[in-house]
């Protein structure tokens, strides 16, 4: 049984408030899924690699799809259907696993680009790790104790708006590395128990949390695929939406999963936090941070959306936007830095590539882009999740 006074449990209920996307790193090419489209539907469908390689071997094909995956030009329907094997249907439920609805801003002839997927278990079920959520937890609590604590902080900024005027990149990257270690050492790293083991791990407060996997409630596993959309503001000119070539397989919006956590009052006390609940409000307090910076200057535009996200306690995963991923803005006074990483981004980071013009088109916000999520022709901020206790019986 556990100790109720040095140790706190308890199990939450996630729901995706809008889609989420949270990689494995795998990126399939157009050769390593079959995308169908009709009126009503555009659907992938993801192969079985084992089903799929015994298919090939069976009808004598390993060399002929080899060479047309060398030329480049490879689209698995359409090379499928021509190998005249039988109906695509059958062969899709023969070769597959899993399928996605597609969901793109705007149409496309015949196939999609590079698919980033979604993390999944071996059999194919989405869920969202333990360690995602703990990241997002994890930023939360380093931004708390910088509002709470920001003289303890002040010379780090400083340091970071030198660090930004360098003009090489591999010296930033350098010096921002020291910078960050030094910002996180300052804020968990208060555990003295292995004064002769520097490692920052075995000192850092976020010892005294853990975090499961999110798992699946229910027996509904497809995902959907989606375009990236971005909106932009641009100084006097006002807001620009476009979408790029880039595709994420996501948990659609509805899905529940279970996490469990588990603190030690001990550790955790020794940056403030005396139980789950006081996590939970730091992280909300974190998301209304973000999402009041996007919200005043994209709030007008997409007033709906900005209410729908009241109900959300977190945002995670990929393709979320700068501000779920930093505490850049909680370090810096707001104007000077907006200003300073505007600077930053034009002189140092995208100089090899487009500049983007943040020092001249960014007046209220750096980035100035809300990142969303376009599905049945309505669109919704990406990454939201509402989290609420779930009492045993």
């Amino acid at each position: 049984m556990i100790n109720a006074e040095k140790w706190e449990h308890k199990t939450y209920e996630l729901t995706c408030i809008s889609p989420i996307h949270v990689g494995n790193g795998e990126v399939l090419k157009q050769y390593e899924y079959i995308f169908t489209k009709d009126r009503n539907q555009q659907r992938v469908y993801f192969l079985d690699k084992a089903k799929w390689m015994n298919f090939l071997i069976r009808h004598h094909l390993i060399d002929d799809y080899a060479s047309q995956v060398f030329s480049g030009k490879m689209n698995l329907r359409g090379w499928l259907q021509a190998q005249r094997l039988g109906s695509l249907a059958t062969i899709i439920r023969e070769i597959c696993v899993s399928s996605a609805d597609v969901y793109l801003v705007r149409d496309v002839k015949q196939r999609l680009n590079d698919i980033h997927r979604q993390v999944k278990t071996p059999d194919g079920t989405p869920y969202i790790p333990g360690s995602t959520l703990k990241g997002a937890i994890r930023s939360a609590i380093l931004f708390h104790d910088i509002r709470q604590h920001p003289d303890d902080y002040r010379l780090f900024w400083s340091r970071i708006k030198a660090a930004m005027k360098a003009r090489e990149r591999d010296r930033y990257d350098k010096q921002m590395g020291h910078l960050v270690q030094a910002i996180e050492r300052k804020a968990f790293t208060r555990l003295k128990q292995y004064k002769n083991q520097p490692d920052d791990a075995l000192q850092s407060v976020m010892k005294g949390l853990s975090v499961s996997d999110a798992m699946l409630v229910g027996h509904e596993r497809d995902t959907v695929i989606l375009q990236k959309y971005d909106v932009s503001a641009v100084c006097r000119e006002g807001l620009d939406g476009h979408s790029l070539a880039l595709f994420r397989e996501c948990i659609p919006a509805g899905r529940k999963f279970r996490f469990s956590m588990t603190l030690d009052r001990d550790i955790a006390k020794r940056i403030g936090i005396t139980t789950l609940d006081d996590i939970w409000q730091w992280v909300r307090d974190y998301l209304a941070f973000g999402l009041a910076q996007e919200k005043a200057v994209f709030g007008h535009e997409y007033k709906g959306k900005f209410e729908e996200s009241k109900l959300a306690d977190i945002r995670l995963g990929g393709g979320t936007g700068f501000l779920t991923k930093t505490v850049y803005y909680a370090l810096a006074p707001k104007e000077e830095g907006r200003t300073v990483l505007a600077e930053f981004f034009d002189k140092v980071l995208f100089t090899r590539r487009s500049c983007h013009h943040h020092m001249t088109k960014d007046d209220k916000l750096t980035p100035r882009t809300l990142k969303l999520a376009w599905v049945h022709d309505d669109c919704q901020i990406l990454g939201l999740a509402a989290v609420k206790e779930v009492t045993s019986c």
